[in-house]
């Protein structure tokens, strides 16, 4: 899988790419700083082209983080493939959104 991306707009962070083993570590390390500003509310999906089980977990990183802070966060725009896998694994419950 290729690199992602991860921009801040207002209280979004947008993601963008490929979701994988590899991508997502580098996301990690990229997008941690933006997460730590209680000001992000969105997680915005919507520019993912691929995903596997990495992107998810991923999202429940960033969740956890999330919660760690007393805040809410949403993720927007979930592709059908993370839904899918999201389903399998019976996470609909815990990510908000999907």
């Amino acid at each position: 899988m290729a690199t992602a991306t991860a921009e801040r707009v207002g209280d979004t962070l947008r993601v963008r790419g490929d979701l994988g083993f590899d991508s997502v570590a580098e996301l990690w390390a990229r997008a941690e700083t933006p997460l730590l500003d209680e000001s992000v509310l969105r997680i915005d999906l919507g520019g993912v082209r691929r995903s596997n089980s990495a992107g998810v977990a991923l999202l429940v990183e960033w969740l956890r983080e999330a919660r760690q802070r007393q805040q809410a966060l949403l993720f927007t725009n979930i592709p059908a493939q993370m839904r899918a896998i999201i389903e399998v694994v019976d996470l609909e419950t815990l990510l908000p959104g999907a």
